[in-house]
């Protein structure tokens, strides 16, 4: 099976300095024509997916319809493909203004420690293989999975044992997969470390 896993593109919480995870936010314009330049990269691909899965957050189904309508295929949400909660009550907030409200939250967050409400690295691993095995269970021998950075970060390092530093608006990176063992074919906006 192949799966091109696609980030999308900048959305209005990049722009208003604000903790993104679960807030649901826009993409901007900017984020709009990113997920354009990579839906024709993606055309140029020669795959034949049969399916475009989203995240149900707005920027993610925003690319995915903007994939979608480009390449032709449907969309379907996969609540698992959701970006990590890693920000908790800080969600959606402008850091200036959670830093005054929050600053032990804030603090936390700084330093990699839990935030009040948020999901732990253990929950984030545990929803990334329910969704490897979701997606590989599926009737398809392509897909393309639209989701967030720290997503396709946790997939890659739990998965395939890589570890991805930097991950772009509107990147992509294409894998194939055969008993449980991936291989990368194709990369976009994806660094590695």
């Amino acid at each position: 099976m192949k799966i091109l896993f696609v980030r999308h593109g900048e959305s209005i919480d990049d722009i208003e300095d604000r903790y993104g995870g679960w807030a649901d936010f826009d993409l901007t314009e900017k984020g709009k024509s990113q997920i354009t330049v990579s839906a024709q990269k993606i055309s140029e691909l020669d795959e034949k997916f049969g399916m475009i899965y989203t995240s149900p957050l707005k920027r993610a189904h925003q690319a995915a319809d903007l994939i979608s309508n480009q390449l032709n295929i449907k969309v379907e949400i996969l609540e698992l493909l959701k970006e990590r909660n890693l920000n908790g009550i800080l969600t959606g907030m402008i850091r200036s203004e959670a830093k005054i409200k929050y600053p032990d939250q804030v603090r936390k967050h700084q330093n990699y420690e839990y935030v009040d409400g948020s999901e732990t690295e253990e929950e984030m691993i545990e929803r990334v293989r329910k969704a490897k095995e979701l997606i590989l269970g599926m009737k398809y021998t392509s897909i393309i999975a639209v989701t967030h950075g720290l997503f396709m970060k946790t997939f890659f390092k739990e998965m395939m044992n890589i570890n991805i530093s930097k991950v772009l608006d509107g990147a992509y990176i294409l894998i194939e997969g055969e008993n449980n063992i991936f291989n990368i074919l194709k990369t976009e906006g994806i660094e590695f470390k």
